[in-house]
């Protein structure tokens, strides 16, 4: 971050926004170039298992010699739908279904069947211990067909997947025609799967995911108590950051980052969805393999380089307005208390995109053997949403922070020292100059709520420019002067009177200072906010 403050100094507005069209350009052309071809893959035309339609042939006229033993040469349709839903743990199902499934098998040589052992026949799905077998099948005329029947209760313990079908005459299995393979013998199971399944599947996710998580939180601990804690402004009470805020803050300002904030979401939701497909599909399918990412790659990357983008720019452009006194979730929205609405879309979209990925992962995990796949204009969506909020933060000034706030030393001389000449000095960063800076003051209740009835207002005249900003001359400055003699705002009583109940507030942290730049962007002290992170410049009076 220091190497990035210091580039960004060198480098001047002349250079800066060519470089920043660049990088915009760049992240435009690989969301819509550079996917192409990942998309293409996904979205090339693939072979789908029609329904078979089973045509039992006719006998041929001409003559031909075939064996006596029985043999199998198609099964149809390849799909069967099993109303019983799946489940891991045994339960209790009523009301399912009591539909009859047909299978119909063709081949050469089968015998009528009869209640005698040497011509029974037997058709099985699937492999010893979970198989469904049945003796409910009729043959044709000719022997070339047969018509099994299973039922549901049959088909119950039967699990999800291809199942190899086998036809057994008298206990012997039968032959396969020598021009087939046995792939070819095979049908899909396809049942829905129960809640409590996807509840525990959905734990196990939980599980590993908070694991991931505590394993980074550990490692970044030792950093976290390096930092203050915050005070509530509500309460009073000094109450610690989570870690969630923690992550999300933005030390300079004392406000959650939406950078920040869309890369940890979209870093969540990848690796929640890809562990829930990979523990789901191992339990429920038992296929065991890495889970294709479907552009979700692409997606992460967007998120990234918007992160580092974001940072960058903030260290040339400066940061935003750090507006009300605590960090909260209205951060996300607004630059220096206003709401920005290219930051607006950027969470709308964010939301919206990673809203849906979970909803379809969840109805289609049962099937799916990759991650939902991300349409090309969704990728195209993402990097230009996020190359709006990039230009809304290069193109808005920085916005005002306050550092600190000193009174001078001793109120009470105003009493033994009528010709006193009292100050109140803020010191911070991007504040704007004495002329077009305005200066808000309000005490709070004992619940820290704003009166209103004594909100005033500090004119221009009553403030001065102590300390320029060298980085940005003639536009922001470092600290600002508030003299309260001759203040025409002040209530109609004896100013000095005023000037002493005013540092009692002070003293007592009773007093909220708000100060508004010239493009509306402000930044609120109350004594609470304790900033450890940013320059703490000493005020000094020039008297």
């Amino acid at each position: 971050m220091h190497l990035f403050k210091i580039a960004g100094k060198r480098i001047s507005k002349k250079y800066f926004y060519p470089l920043l069209s660049l990088v915009l350009a760049c992240i435009l052309l690989f969301t819509s170039f550079g996917v192409g071809q990942a998309q293409e893959e996904e979205s090339s035309p693939q072979s789908t298992a029609a329904p078979t339609t089973t045509v039992l042939q006719q006998p041929s006229s001409d003559a031909l010699t075939v064996a006596d033993v029985a043999s199998i040469r198609s099964v149809s349709p390849k799909e069967l739908y099993v109303s019983i839903p799946q489940s891991l743990v045994p339960e209790s199902f009523r009301g399912y279904s009591q539909d009859k499934l047909n299978l119909v098998i063709t081949g050469n040589n089968f015998p009528k069947t009869d209640s005698s052992s040497q011509k029974r026949i037997t058709v099985r799905i699937g492999n010893p211990p979970d198989f469904a077998a049945t003796n409910n099948v009729r043959v044709t005329e000719d022997g070339q067909a047969v018509f099994a029947t299973f039922s549901n209760a049959q088909l119950r313990n039967l699990p999800r997947g291809t199942h190899p079908v086998r036809v057994e005459v008298a206990g012997n299995a039968t032959s396969i025609d020598p021009q087939i393979t046995e792939d070819q013998l095979q049908v899909n199971i396809s049942r829905p799967i129960s809640n409590l399944t996807t509840l525990i599947v959905f734990g196990l996710t939980t599980l590993t995911t908070l694991l991931l998580i505590g394993i980074i939180y550990l490692l970044a601990k030792e950093s976290k108590r390096s930092n203050a804690p915050t005070k509530s402004l509500k309460s009073g009470i000094q109450k610690e950051l989570n870690a969630l805020e923690w992550l999300l803050l933005e030390r300079q300002t004392n406000t959650f980052s939406l950078a920040r904030t869309q890369f940890l979401w979209w870093l969540t939701i990848i690796v929640f969805g890809y562990l829930f497909l990979f523990i789901g599909r191992g339990i429920i399918q038992n296929i065991w393999e890495f889970i294709p990412l479907s552009g979700f790659a692409y997606t992460f990357l967007i998120s990234l380089v918007t992160l580092v983008t974001a940072q960058a720019t903030s260290n040339i452009r400066g940061t935003k307005g750090s507006g009300d006194v605590n960090p909260s979730w209205s951060d996300l929205v607004v630059h220096g208390g206003v709401v920005a609405l290219e930051r607006v879309q950027q969470v709308v979209w964010n939301l919206i995109i990673g809203i849906a990925f979970i909803v379809i992962l969840l109805v289609t995990y049962t099937t799916a053997s990759s991650l939902p796949s991300i349409p090309q204009e969704i990728l195209v969506l993402m990097g230009i949403s996020a190359g709006g909020y990039i230009s809304g933060k290069a193109v808005r000034k920085a916005g005002p922070n306050i550092t600190q706030v000193v009174l001078w030393d001793e109120p009470q001389d105003l009493f033994h020292n009528p010709q006193a000449n009292p100050y109140l000095t803020i010191s911070g960063e991007h504040l704007s100059q004495a002329g077009s800076a305005i200066v808000q003051i309000v005490y709070l209740d004992e619940s820290n709520n704003e009166k209103p009835e004594t909100r005033i207002e500090v004119k221009q005249e009553n403030l001065c420019t102590i300390e320029p900003d060298p980085d940005y001359p003639g536009e922001f400055c470092r600290k600002l002067q508030i003299n309260f003699s001759g203040m025409n705002a002040l209530p109609d009583q004896q100013w000095y009177e005023w000037l002493q109940v005013f540092g009692d507030n002070f003293t007592a942290q009773k007093v909220k200072i708000t100060i508004i730049n010239a493009d509306g962007q402000r930044s609120v002290w109350d004594g609470t906010n304790p900033v450890p992170e940013r320059k703490m410049t000493p005020a000094q009076s020039p008297y």
